[in-house]
């Protein structure tokens, strides 16, 4: 990597993962003065801009799903030029998250924020594997989670088009047999038809001679009544609301909302892209119906939009929402859920502040921590979650309590982030630890809390 010749009162705030501009792969740096991009291959410096040269910053997602930025830069002629980075996919949502630190930064800097919200970002492109591991492998490679089949019934109203797919070329053998089979369909066809005509005509009596000559007798007709037509009373229909028809087996999730909706479900880090209108039904291959997941509403209609969840044919989840573009959180799904009409507005939680004379080693359980390789420690009473991991390899997480993480002794730098699920004022602290010796320990008290973890071993 080329020298960065920082100033004496310039720091470096922020190093993202792989970008891509251009096809390129590069790495973007944030300065507390500037963007620096440099080629991941060559090490070259491929664009040096300063805060006040960036006119705006525009999130988004591009036709391949992938977030991205677009900046708008005022060049020394005084026109305008945009520069595309390409926040490529990780394990778990570190793109995303990578994605909203930079605008941080850039808003911090006095640069002007647009495009669509982070929460409609990540409605649409969060796709969390919620393997929760302890262990990270030292040869684990990063790939996409299989997704079982899914059953959806009801109509789509999407705008997702799937691609045509060329009808498969038939073999001469093939053509033959449906010709074949055709020509039996016909047959059977036409013997049928003409069998009936025959029985109607034999049974049909008005098609009888006006004599019927039997051994010399012959025998005239009574003549045969008229009918009287009877008369024809159509009967009003009855209005019934629609029933609904609980499939009585499986685990369902059913949504309805009148305009468009888009997101994703799971269970066990299984999860899907889902989107539609209307009322829709989705079976999870699955036995504990412990979701996950976030629907969006796509438009800013106050409409209520439902999401719930039935197993073996019982309701035991119901959310709705009617906040314009408004989201459900499928996560946690159980009993409890279980209301008439339950929103989904944030509820303030009071922090719960923690003497501050009391102790770090007082307010830590006490654990024996292994003597020998690289261990990371996280610690919080209730849930937190993030990755941790080094060497461009990092492993999802999502527990709560006291948790211990292997980390390959090799990485050089233990890097990840941990932040708190609530708003609590709970303390949330990670260690690192060295063949038994503590290196570095990171605290924090804020509501939704994060702690960067980049700690050399």
């Amino acid at each position: 990597m080329d020298n960065l010749n920082l100033n004496s009162d310039e720091t470096i705030i922020k190093k993202t993962q792989i970008v891509i501009i251009t096809g390129v792969r590069h790495e973007a740096v944030l300065t507390s003065r500037r963007l620096i991009l440099i080629e991941n291959e060559t090490g070259r410096i491929h664009e040096d801009i300063s805060f006040s040269e960036i006119d705006q910053a525009i999130p988004g997602v591009n036709k391949l799903r992938e977030p991205i930025i677009t900046l708008v830069v005022n060049s020394p002629g005084g026109e305008k030029r945009t520069i595309e980075l390409i926040f490529i996919h990780f394990i778990g949502d570190k793109n995303i998250v990578e994605l909203e630190k930079c605008l941080s930064i850039l808003k911090e800097h006095n640069v002007l924020i647009g495009g669509i919200s982070l929460a409609t970002i990540r409605a649409l492109l969060t796709k969390v594997d919620r393997k929760n591991k302890g262990t990270l492998l030292d040869e684990e490679q990063v790939s996409r989670p299989a997704v079982p089949e899914w059953i959806v019934f009801g109509s789509l109203n999407t705008k997702k088009q799937s691609l045509e797919e060329e009808p498969p070329e038939l073999k001469p053998l093939h053509t033959l047999a449906i010709i074949f089979l055709i020509f039996v369909v016909m047959i059977a066809g036409i013997s049928i038809v003409g069998q009936t005509m025959q029985e109607k005509t034999q049974t049909d009596p008005y098609n009888m001679t006006a004599s019927t000559v039997k051994s010399g007798v012959t025998i005239s007709p009574s003549p045969v009544p008229t009918p009287t037509p009877a008369r024809q009373v159509t009967p009003v229909p009855t209005e019934s609301p629609p029933r609904i028809i609980i499939p009585p087996v499986g685990v369902w999730v059913r949504v309805q909302y009148p305009g468009n909706f888009s997101g994703y479900m799971g269970a066990r880090g299984r999860n899907i892209d889902v989107s539609g209108s209307g009322i829709q039904w989705y079976q999870l291959p699955v036995v504990d119906p412990t979701l996950d997941g976030i629907i969006a509403k796509l438009d800013g209609s106050s409409d209520k939009m439902v999401v719930e969840t039935y197993k073996d044919g019982t309701l035991i989840s119901r959310k709705s929402t009617k906040s314009p573009y408004g989201s459900i959180d499928l996560h946690g799904a159980g009993s409890e859920d279980l209301t008439n009409d339950v929103e989904t507005n944030v509820v303030p939680i009071t922090p719960v502040p923690i003497p501050e004379n009391l102790a770090i080693e007082d307010y830590l359980p006490k654990i024996t921590i292994p003597t020998t390789g690289v261990w990371v420690r996280v610690y919080y009473p209730g849930s937190f979650s993030g990755s941790i991991g080094g060497r461009g390899i990092s492993t999802p997480i999502k527990s709560t309590g006291d948790q211990l993480y292997e980390i390959p002794a090799n990485v050089g730098m233990v890097e990840g982030t941990i932040e708190k699920d609530d708003k609590s004022g709970g303390k949330l602290v990670t260690e690192v630890y060295k063949d038994g010796a503590l290196i570095s320990r990171m605290e924090t008290m804020k509501p939704l809390g994060l702690i960067d973890v980049h700690v050399p071993v």
